[in-house]
């Protein structure tokens, strides 16, 4: 919670910083603006003051040149000059605004270029009538020298309050420049300050979440230690039930076989031997089976490879080969048995009817993954290449009534044909599909 309320904090100090420097730099800005506005009135101030006085100077010079020579070309500066000294006055006084100092010399401008303007229009208007002496008299009375330099007195005056008004506005200027050099370095300061606020609340949050990473791992560490430890208790009391059902059904067996040399009938002791068979098989798979607890499954071939030995030993003596082929295939573990009795007592069928005449032969498993009418299936193929299975057989005795059970359990189905329909050992093929 603290380290949330400095992490506002210091993120509003930043925006107010960033404010603040912005406000500044857009106030400095306008000031700049306007110096520059009143920078540039000023040097127009100055440079129309002295067009103005330079059309006088030109009326003047027109004049004189006039009254010496008595050429008219002289006329055209004195009457340019003339006609151009009152529009450049008015000018000036447009530029000057409500400055009242200079709004005085304006005024005083207007007096004293009214005299010189009398003064020259006077001494040329003697001068076209012939009266030059007249004209050069007036002329040494000293009223336009006197209104020139007056004029020039009053120019001066205006150009040098420009000029002071110049070096005001630069400094100014230059303190606008300052405070904006401060402010820059205070926000830059302030920014800094919040920028180094924010990565020492960051490299905290992250030696936290690195701590509590660590915990967090621990934890699951002890906890996937504990689970583990448990999984492995656990298969090892599946593996030893398993076992001792194995045992039990062994047992069993071992009684039906007790029980089978005591029978003194022929198709009782028969019987018995079948049971026997089938029980020993079951018992066999049990005390095999290997779950896997996460996916609740089997690795099929090494459980085959187990059943087929079983099988084989009790079909010792007689020629007969048993081959297994198959995938690497995993099985569902709620009918790992169920493969076992249909695997045991198809493949005790074809070592009894397919070979009873005690020729050799070969019987082959094979195990597939295969596509279903209603998606992924496992294939179990049983052949053999013996004299073929009799018709009556294939739908009478116990061992098929027992399979036929366990595939509608299952929800498979089972084919039988001759492994090779024209040869003198035709065969059989027992195929089952069973949907995964």
């Amino acid at each position: 919670m603290r380290a949330r309320l400095r992490s506002a904090t210091t993120t509003v100090i930043a925006i107010g910083v960033v404010a603040i420097a912005i406000l500044l730099a857009a106030w400095i800005n306008r000031q700049a603006q306007h110096t520059a506005e009143q920078v540039s009135r000023a040097i127009a101030v100055r440079e129309s003051a002295e067009r103005f006085l330079g059309h006088l100077r030109d009326a003047e010079t027109g004049q004189r040149g006039y009254l010496l020579t008595g050429l008219t070309s002289y006329l055209s500066p004195f009457t340019e000059g003339r006609g151009e000294a009152a529009p450049a006055l008015a000018a000036l006084e447009g530029l000057v605004g409500d400055d009242p100092a200079q709004r005085e010399r304006i005024a005083a401008l207007r007096a004293q270029m009214q005299l010189k303007l009398d003064e020259l229009d006077a001494t040329v208007s003697l001068m076209r009538d012939g009266r030059q002496a007249e004209a050069l008299a007036l002329i040494r009375r000293g009223q336009g020298i006197g209104a020139m330099d007056a004029l020039r007195d009053l120019v001066e005056q205006m150009q040098a309050a420009e000029n002071v008004r110049l070096v005001s506005l630069n400094r100014n200027e230059e303190r606008r420049r300052l405070l904006a050099s401060i402010g820059i370095v205070v926000a830059l300061a302030g920014l800094a300050f919040a920028a180094w606020q924010q990565l020492r609340l960051r490299q905290r949050r992250s030696a936290s979440l690195a701590e509590s990473n660590a915990e967090l791992e621990r934890v699951v560490g002890e906890r996937t230690r504990e689970l583990e430890n448990e999984r492995l208790r656990i298969e090892a009391l599946l593996r030893d039930v398993n076992h001792r059902v194995g045992n039990n059904l062994a047992m069993v067996s071992a009684l039906l076989s007790v029980q089978s040399r005591q029978s003194r009938e022929p198709a009782v002791r028969a019987a018995l031997q079948q049971a026997q068979s089938r029980i020993q098989a079951i018992a066999a798979g049990q005390r095999r089976l290997r779950l896997d607890l996460d996916t609740d499954e089997i690795e099929a071939r090494p459980y085959m490879e187990d059943l087929l030995a079983e099988i084989g030993k009790a079909a010792e003596g007689r020629p007969i080969e048993i081959a297994l082929a198959m995938d690497e295939i995993r099985l569902p573990g709620r009918d790992a048995v169920s493969f076992v009795v249909i695997v045991n007592e198809l493949v005790t069928n074809a070592i009894k009817h397919a070979f009873a005449d005690g020729r050799p032969g070969r019987i082959v498993i094979r195990f597939e993954e295969v596509a279903g009418d209603d998606g992924p299936a496992l294939a179990l193929t049983v052949e053999d290449d013996g004299v073929g299975m009799p018709v009556e057989l294939e739908a009478k005795g116990l061992g098929q009534t027992v399979i036929a059970s366990l595939l509608r359990s299952m929800r498979a189905t089972m084919t039988s044909c001759p492994l090779a329909p024209d040869s003198e050992r035709p065969g059989t093929r027992v195929t089952l599909v069973f949907p995964r």
